[in-house]
């Protein structure tokens, strides 16, 4: 159950705005985010589609969503 919880717990739904891929996401830090993709994220999401997304580090797109979600209050930050 600790393993299952540290996995997935307190991880949020989060859509991008462009392309409509939704992954669930956990806020560290204001600089750690962990971005859990699953295979349907990752076929309809722009920057990833049709590539390895292994080798892409990164979608500004869902950054910039997450960014929004972040300071719309739907995925909270942790104090310290």
């Amino acid at each position: 159950m600790e393993r299952a919880d540290h996995l997935y717990g307190g991880l949020t739904d989060v859509t991008c705005r462009l392309c409509g891929a939704c992954v669930k996401v956990r806020k560290h830090s204001a600089q750690h985010t962990n971005v859990q993709w699953n295979s349907g994220s990752v076929q309809v999401c722009v920057e990833f589609k049709g590539r390895e997304s292994a080798f892409i580090p990164t979608c500004s797109n869902l950054r910039d969503s997450i960014g929004l979600a972040v300071a719309e209050g739907r995925v909270s930050v942790p104090d310290g």
